[in-house]
């Protein structure tokens, strides 16, 4: 969906229920940046996933500052009449929540996940590399990074919004930065999560969704995961089994002679990794392929052949679509696992016609 804010368009998606929250990614990236939490969060909030200024689908622009995507943050939540909304802004998604609070009382807990005051709060390579980069290439979000932001701590001051700044250990945001805004803001909490990059925590598995939910109160400190032990259990084995038909598949599609299979193959192939990503988004985890199916199915083309190979293919997608059935209820992007599923057996099987 598309709003006019400031005449320009915002684009945002917006799904679940409950109280609102906002979520607002950082430099250079947009709504997808937040794709492996959403999951879980449209269950507990109504998500407002937002492309700020001159990102993703919102207009794009010849100059860019921190202030008037802070500006179109307060006029988006006016329009849409938001109100005591959990924001979660990461990185300029941050500064931008920092401002916007100076600006709106319709923000009732700001996340503010790895932001800098000013541009030398950064990483020295990394300000120094901006620069660099900015002669070349004018993009204006890069040179934006080298000019802005200058927030004063007497307008962090300012702010009454309950407010937890957040950074990992491994930030390139200089920890002194990141306490420094947790000091001036009155009441601040300050999480410096340990071992986390400036990254990581944002967009790995679900662990934004936890950091979110604890801190909105939807659920204890330490407890851990979102996902039950059983239930991880049985992601990481779909995840598995779709990185293996990947690798499966890709071989396969190397030793058959009809040009027609190769071709499927292939295709198969690549959804089978699209799969894989689906289940990577709720594990957080990195998989590798068991060689097995890759070095039995190829060679079982060569000694059985096609006509009794493939209904063993086709089966085996059948079988997958069918346990696939059981998790969908409480993972519903598995279903479009499940139905493809079903569709590479019919497929599979279409080639003996």
């Amino acid at each position: 969906m598309k709003i006019d804010v400031n005449g320009i368009e915002l684009y945002y998606e917006k799904c679940g229920q409950g109280r609102p929250l906002i979520l607002v990614h950082g430099n250079s990236a947009d709504h997808r940046e937040f794709k492996d939490s959403i999951w879980l969060l449209r269950r507990h909030f109504t998500v407002y996933n937002v492309d700020s200024r001159c990102h993703g689908l919102s207009t794009k622009v010849d100059e860019l500052h921190y202030t008037d995507m802070a500006d179109d943050m307060a006029a988006f939540m006016e329009k849409l009449d938001i109100k005591d909304a959990v924001y979660f802004g990461h990185s300029d998604g941050a500064i931008i929540g920092l401002l916007t609070a100076m600006r709106t009382d319709r923000i009732g807990l700001l996340l503010a996940g790895s932001a800098n005051m000013t541009p030398q709060g950064v990483a020295p390579w990394l300000a120094a590399g901006l620069k660099a980069v900015c002669k070349v290439i004018k993009d204006p979000k890069l040179v934006m990074m080298t000019r802005e932001p200058n927030i004063t701590a007497e307008e962090l001051a300012a702010i009454t919004t309950p407010t937890v700044v957040i950074a990992g250990s491994n930030d390139i945001v200089d920890e002194k930065e990141t306490r420094a805004i947790a000091e001036a803001i009155p009441g601040a909490k300050l999480r410096i999560l340990e071992g986390e990059g400036h990254i990581s925590y944002a967009t790995t598995g679900s662990h934004l969704a936890d950091i979110i939910m604890e801190e909105a109160g939807l659920r204890e400190p330490g407890m851990g995961g979102t996902l039950t032990k059983p239930q991880k259990k049985i992601l990481l084995a779909a995840q598995q089994g779709e990185v293996d038909a990947v690798l499966m598949y890709e071989k396969l599609a190397e030793v058959v002679k009809d040009e027609n299979d190769k071709k499927a193959f292939t295709r198969l192939a690549s959804d089978e990794a699209r799969h894989a990503e689906v289940f990577f988004r709720y594990t957080g985890k990195t998989l590798r392929a068991n060689p097995t199916k890759a070095i039995v199915i190829p060679n079982l083309y060569r000694t059985i052949g096609r006509e009794k190979l493939y209904p063993i293919i086709a089966k085996g997608e059948y079988d997958a679509a069918d346990k696939y059935k059981n998790i969908v209820a409480d993972f519903p992007e598995v279903e479009t696992v499940m139905n493809d599923e079903t569709h590479h057996g019919d497929a599979v099987m279409g080639l003996l016609k």
